[in-house]
């Protein structure tokens, strides 16, 4: 691997680990935010374990995930060669039956069925394994780095997310799409006491 393609990993690498823990963050944080959102909104809702992913740009709800395209653009048969064979490779020493552990071997599959090429690198590089990192390689590892992104921007897309981190006027304006999307009022015993002061 040439000195441009290895400060490459070592940077995506970097890039993603940061991704990783900044996801692990909003994840606890989201857990206190979709608790106070369900206790002031949740009753408004017929299907009360639903989530509503708001577009912050245009407005719009919706219950599906946003983003989800990246997911569809991964397909197997667009798997490369030298994955596919990495895998083989990481599966067999990962495999109970051979002495590994079904967590890691379960990981490994996941991240074979994801492209992620970063994650697979770790556990070869954990079980001695050599791979040759090529040019092509790059469009692989950008795309892990891109799938945390992605998934960090998903959750902060969040109605609980945009009104538990918001100030009194985005909470307001959480309240006001909500209330488009029902297409009715949020009565005002249930809006917080500092929603309401002066």
């Amino acid at each position: 691997m040439g000195k441009v393609m290895s400060r490459k990993l070592k940077k995506l690498s970097h890039q993603y680990q940061f991704l990783k823990l900044e996801l692990e963050e909003i994840d606890e944080e989201l857990v206190e935010h979709d608790k106070l959102w369900a206790s002031l909104f949740g009753k408004y809702f017929a299907d009360k374990n639903s989530e509503m992913w708001v577009n912050e740009e245009t407005g719009e709800m919706r219950k599906e995930k946003p983003g989800e395209e990246l997911d569809s653009k991964i397909k197997k048969d667009a798997t490369p060669t030298k994955i596919k064979k990495l895998y083989r490779k990481l599966s067999t020493f990962a495999h109970p039956d051979k002495g590994g552990n079904i967590e890691d071997f379960n990981d490994i599959r996941d991240y074979y069925e994801k492209n992620n090429l970063i994650e697979l690198l770790k556990y070869a590089s954990q079980f001695d394994l050599n791979y040759e990192l090529e040019e092509e390689d790059h469009e692989l590892l950008e795309m892990s780095c891109e799938k945390l992104r992605q998934h960090i921007r998903q959750k902060k897309s969040t109605m609980a997310w945009t009104y538990g981190t918001g100030n009194k006027n985005q909470k307001l304006g959480v309240i006001r799409t909500l209330e488009a999307y029902l297409g009715k009022k949020i009565e005002r015993k249930d809006y917080p006491k500092e929603l309401l002061e002066d």
